[in-house]
């Protein structure tokens, strides 16, 4: 009986379509990192710096400062914005003292960081930039949602440099556990197996493209702060949709991590603490998912948020009733003045 086996044109035909199938992947490879580094030098061109490069050991950090007198405050963003989302809140703070704010690792008009860019790596930046910037110590740290991680631990590793803090609706490393799945990103919901092997890949994504071709597709931009113009409103769209701002904010196992880093942190001692508190849960119109938002706000407000503020001997907190996550600056702007005013007193 004859051997029935592959024809010698058939294997030459099925070499010639893998020859080919490889140079295309090659080709889109190329392409899409000719395609990044255009659009790292478009964007250089479209966004001038505001602020200044201070280096802090090989690599550079923006930051911007004005105003007279101390303590300084020190405004760090919530989630991934870059510092110049407080670019109009800083000149209010600055008529009554120094104010800055600054862009961390890969946000803005700052260089990337080899380290991954937990509270922890954020801490410590941020230290060595304020010294290398001239920026005399204490502080009046200002963290707003994820920043108030970086707050704790900046005050746990640098105590005598942190004179008192404001935390605006803060993140509490116990949330995860309780959160709505529909507070959660969509990346959040997948398996822990997938999201770490998609978080591993965002790096190799970057260079090829990818992450910067579906972040220009991400549909409309979210809200600029109050008193943006058009250009201002269109230059934070344009910085928080780089690419190396998504890779900075690419932290696997975040919740893990962060949690550990807070036990760590220790509490805040008897520094002048405001707690900012959000009164308006959170609600998507779905009758079943707001009555879950509305259970967990309770928890937010009685719980974390109480426990942020017994974290000083001095700690309050102010339920700030007409605002959701995102708190009125006017009521941002009155608690640090308070705790700059408390700090002259003493």
């Amino acid at each position: 009986m004859q051997e029935v086996g592959v024809q010698p044109h058939t294997k030459q035909r099925i070499r010639f379509v893998a020859k080919c199938v490889l140079l295309l992947v090659v080709v889109l490879i190329l392409a899409g990192i000719a395609y990044e580094q255009i659009g790292e030098r478009r964007d250089r061109k479209r966004f001038p710096q505001v602020g200044r490069s201070v280096d802090i050991g090989g690599r550079s950090l923006n930051i911007y400062c004005s105003g007279d007198g101390g303590p300084a405050v020190i405004l760090d963003t919530g989630g991934s914005a870059p510092g110049y989302e407080n670019l109009l809140f800083q000149r209010q703070v600055a008529q009554f003292t120094q104010a800055c704010w600054f862009d961390r690792a890969g946000l803005g008009w700052s260089d990337p960081s080899p380290v991954e860019q937990t509270s922890t790596a954020i801490a410590e930046d941020l230290h060595a930039l304020l010294h290398a910037a001239g920026v005399p110590p204490p502080y009046v740290l200002v963290g707003a949602s994820f920043s108030g991680f970086n707050v704790r631990v900046f005050t746990g590793k640098y105590p005598s440099e942190v004179a008192g803090a404001v935390l605006v609706d803060s993140a509490h490393e116990d949330q995860y556990r309780y959160e709505p799945r529909v507070t959660l990103a969509p990346f959040n919901r997948l398996p822990k197996h997938m999201r770490n092997l998609l978080c591993a890949g965002v790096p190799l994504a970057a260079r090829v493209g990818l992450v910067r071709f579906l972040l220009q597709r991400s549909g409309p931009p979210r809200g600029a702060p109050t008193g943006f113009t058009a250009d201002e409103a269109a230059t934070l769209h344009g910085l928080e949709h780089q690419t190396e701002s998504f890779v900075a904010a690419a932290v696997c196992n975040f919740e893990e991590k962060v949690s550990a880093q807070m036990r760590a942190a220790g509490n805040l001692g008897d520094r002048p603490l405001m707690v900012l508190t959000a009164g308006q849960p959170l609600r998507v119109g779905d009758p079943e998912a707001d009555k879950e938002l509305v259970a967990f706000h309770e928890m937010w407000v009685h719980q974390f948020q109480t426990q942020l503020a017994r974290l000083s001997t001095r700690g309050r907190q102010v339920l700030v009733e007409n605002s959701g996550h995102l708190i009125d600056s006017v009521a941002v702007l009155k608690a640090i003045r308070e705790v700059v005013t408390e700090i002259r007193r003493k």
